[in-house]
């Protein structure tokens, strides 16, 4: 009779949040080689709760800043923006 196996458990902390944080940038951003992508989203999300969470909430705040940002910006943000540089050019 096969017993069912417990489910995996995730590790409450990550002990090197600073360098996942990074990664899970470089991997959203895709500047993450393909080993480093495959062995965040396939090997230490599956055992890390703090970085499964991070990584939930920051696909759903690019897909929200996606649908909800306007493909072009405002004129007036756009000519203020021109006169900033220009005159920080001329400095």
């Amino acid at each position: 009779m096969n017993t069912p196996q417990e489910p995996h458990k995730k590790k409450e902390d990550c002990s090197n949040q600073n360098e996942c944080l990074k990664l899970l940038q470089a991997v959203l951003d895709g500047d993450a080689t393909p080993e480093q992508r495959e062995h965040f989203l396939k090997e230490h999300l599956e055992g890390c709760m703090p970085c499964y969470k991070n990584y939930n909430l920051e696909v759903m705040l690019r897909e929200k800043i996606k649908t909800k940002c306007c493909s072009e910006a405002p004129g007036d943000l756009m000519e203020a923006i021109k006169q900033k540089v220009s005159q920080l050019a001329s400095r």
